[in-house]
């Protein structure tokens, strides 16, 4: 590996077990081997993308055969893998794990499956926020974080940095919306909790990915692509690159970027392995709400009564009560005693963290924007 920084990119266009195996094999020996990250005997956490109880073919969890072609080259190391996330506080884990397929997966791998939720927890309070991380986290030896290329609602893009979100176990991640509900202060947050737990390397599956309102009600987009880096802000930035994404409306990168801009970093990346040309997507989708994050935070401050974002629920709604129990702010609600037709929005309470957005099943729900925001979307800001 060149430097710490070197992003590797290789070829994967399938989920086939045999393709997979051969690109995750070029992409590692690309930036060293695995041998450079493990050693024999070591316990190493995989920490997929394990968002919500759905399907590998959905896009918005972390693959299964990614994940298997990991555990294959640790195992030839000799290193004890095992995987663990913690997903959205509303579904239970044991469902999660059976339909994204790492239940059957880790079974057959005979690879433990960790619930964060039960292991216990370290609190810290770092650059002014308070928050605790899994035990497992902590107790690792090595740390391998597995995203999803995907986008995101509110934060643009969910890579290998925002997801060790998942490296805080249970309610309290809806209790730190609540308690940080601005872009701004949710991305020093996130950028705080990368810097207590960062990932000994990322691997990201861009095999299929997310374009358009991700994480969970956007639209699958075959990228073709494996990505690794032992540095989870360089391979960000570099799937900023690749989706044509501005890194400034990331709310984190800059945060964890030495120079205080993202665009500066971008320039002392390293590439290694395929062509980062050979991936750059066509026709790929941002978020409604890109532009919304692009503008200054002491603008919103004070245009806040004219700035808003807040949830919009369809006719597809299946009554089963996600959003309620996932609004940090109880800003949602049934209006009828048996829990029955649509929940009804308190726009007062609401702090458009997206979070009902991002667990419900059914896809019914769509941040609308106020008329401001709508108008600064439709204009030519850069």
């Amino acid at each position: 590996m060149k430097n710490n920084s070197t992003v590797a990119l290789e070829h994967c266009r399938s989920y086939d077990a045999a393709e997979l195996h051969t690109a995750m094999g070029r992409l590692l020996e690309t930036i060293g081997g695995m041998g450079v990250f493990v050693k024999h005997g070591q316990n190493v956490l995989i920490k997929p993308n394990f968002l919500t109880d759905s399907t590998p073919d959905e896009a918005i969890t972390t693959h299964p055969e990614v994940v298997r072609a990991i555990i294959h080259i640790l195992k030839q190391h000799g290193a004890k893998p095992f995987v663990a996330d913690s997903p959205s506080n509303v579904v239970k884990i044991e469902k999660v794990w059976e339909k994204t397929g790492f239940k059957a997966m880790c079974a057959a791998e005979n690879v433990p499956l960790v619930c964060l939720e039960k292991s216990g927890a370290v609190s810290y309070k770092i650059d002014g926020f308070s928050f605790s991380i899994a035990k497992p986290i902590l107790d690792a030896d090595v740390i391998i974080n597995v995203p999803k290329v995907k986008t995101h609602m509110l934060t643009i893009l969910t890579g290998a940095v925002k997801n060790m979100y998942g490296a805080v176990p249970g309610f309290q991640k809806m209790n730190l919306h609540k308690l940080h509900p601005t872009v701004p202060e949710f991305g020093k947050l996130i950028a705080a909790i990368y810097r207590k737990v960062p990932p000994h390397l990322n691997i990201a599956d861009g095999v299929v990915g997310m374009h358009g309102n991700g994480p969970s009600a956007g639209i699958p987009i075959n990228l073709g692509f494996l990505a690794a880096s032992r540095d989870a802000v360089a391979l960000d930035l570099t799937l900023c690159r690749l989706m044509n994404i501005d890194p400034s409306a990331v709310p984190y990168l800059r945060h964890l970027s030495i120079t205080g801009y993202p665009e500066e970093k971008q320039k002392h990346i390293e590439s290694a392995g395929a062509s980062a040309e050979s991936f750059v997507i066509k026709n790929f989708k941002a978020p409604d709400t890109l532009r919304a994050r692009m503008i200054p935070g002491w603008l919103v401050s004070i245009l806040a009564p004219f700035v808003w974002i807040a949830p919009s629920i369809s006719g597809k709604c299946i009554s089963c009560g996600r959003c309620v129990k996932g609004c940090p702010v109880t800003a949602l609600s049934f209006v009828n005693a048996d829990k029955k037709g649509k929940p009804v929005l308190d726009r007062k309470k609401c702090i458009g963290c997206c979070c009902c957005h991002e667990v419900c099943p059914a896809k019914a729900i769509t941040m609308v924007q106020s008329s401001l925001l709508g108008f600064v979307r439709r204009s030519k800001m850069p």
